[in-house]
């Protein structure tokens, strides 16, 4: 999720396990604990982009990392405020600097660093949960990387927390964030089950779909299915029936010449997108250019540009990615309204909305 999220989290759970014990300050650490995971962007001058692919959210997004790291951040904090306390004494400080404290002030960095890859894992890019012992990405998808439906009740009940001094307010707010994602999973579920039904009435049987929530809410879903060496990108409301969803031109899956050197930046392509490439140049089984599809496009319209795509050098050994710039604009915010509430827009979504071609019994795909 985005770090304001993030960091809203992490003082959420700080203020809920210990803002009765240590006051304000558990909140405010807890936002520094929820930011720490995404401190692996620091490396990026250090590496390589496919080094950098592999990096982020990794080690510090892995379970383990909540148990060795918050221990020590802990001490480190009660021990800056037994000195504080020491200097200067005051009944919050010593309050904080009390022995006891050491564990609460654990607390608060073991749940706000545990709780960021949780978070993280509902979203399309995932997380390596298991790291540093495996760097399988676990990812559910139900949740955009930006969802204010989940972080602005949240931050409400934050705010009432902080303002009357009732840690009971952090927790509300934190089942209701939950409550929000549990919601995302079930909408996920229905526009699973209808796109299913779609392919079905088409006569299709996708080796794999992939349904992940569009943008800023999950109440817009997107995804692709396979099926053999292409994949169909669609798009449906949670509230669609199977015939109206829409589907999209097939697209090429890009492969990669499996003889020859290991080719890390292109090994790397395929482990990070789960083999959801697509050739933007070149050949499909030798691409200059490829783009993951689970993230779409940048915007609402057919012509934006891909949200990732990356250039493919020295024969899959390097990749650069490629600059979004500004990809949105604000016609897309007003398609995307008009989707939300299943309004006819003049735009694209018009064309082929509620339009499926009728299928062709000699192709192998949508």
């Amino acid at each position: 999720m985005d770090s304001l999220t993030q960091a809203v989290l992490g003082a959420a759970v700080g203020e809920a396990v210990a803002g009765e014990q240590l006051g304000r300050r558990a909140a405010l650490w807890g936002a520094v604990a929820g930011t720490i995971p995404d401190l692996d962007v620091l490396a990026y001058p250090f590496l390589t982009e496919a080094g950098a692919l592999r990096v982020h959210r990794g080690v510090t997004h892995g379970l383990p990392f909540a148990f060795v790291a918050a221990p020590v951040l802990g001490w480190a904090v009660w021990r800056w405020y037994r000195w504080r306390a020491a200097r200067s004494p005051s009944a919050s400080a010593s309050r904080r600097a009390e022995p006891d404290a050491r564990w609460a002030w654990t607390a608060v960095f073991f749940w706000g660093l545990l709780t960021h890859p949780v978070l993280d894992v509902f979203t399309v890019y995932g997380t390596q949960l298991l790291a540093p012992f495996s760097d399988v990405p676990f990812a559910i998808g139900s949740a955009f990387i930006i969802d204010p439906l989940y972080t602005l009740p949240l931050l409400g009940c934050l705010v009432v927390a902080l303002a009357t001094r009732r840690s009971g307010w952090a927790a509300a707010g934190l089942v209701v964030s939950t409550l929000v994602l549990v919601a995302g999973v079930g909408m996920q579920m229905r526009a699973t089950a209808t796109v299913g039904a779609a392919l079905a009435e088409r006569g299709v049987e996708p080796e794999r779909v992939l349904v992940a929530a569009g943008p800023f809410t999950s109440v817009l879903w997107r995804g692709v299915a396979e099926k053999g060496d292409e994949a169909v990108p669609f798009s449906l409301h949670v509230a669609d029936a199977p015939e109206e969803v829409a589907f999209e031109p097939a697209l090429p899956l890009a492969t990669f010449p499996a003889e020859g050197a290991p080719r890390p930046g292109a090994a790397t392509l395929v482990w990070f997108s789960r083999g959801w490439l697509t050739p933007l140049d070149g050949p499909p089984d030798d691409p200059e250019t490829v783009a993951d599809l689970r993230f779409g496009r940048a915007g609402l319209r057919p012509e934006a540009p891909f949200v990732f795509a990356w250039d493919v050098l020295d024969d899959g050994a390097r990749i650069r990615q490629r600059s979004l710039g500004m990809a949105t604009r604000i016609d897309d915010m007003t398609i995307l309204w008009q989707r939300v509430w299943r309004t006819d827009s003049p735009g694209p979504r018009r064309v082929h909305r509620r339009t499926i071609p009728t299928p062709d019994p000699d192709s192998p795909s949508p």
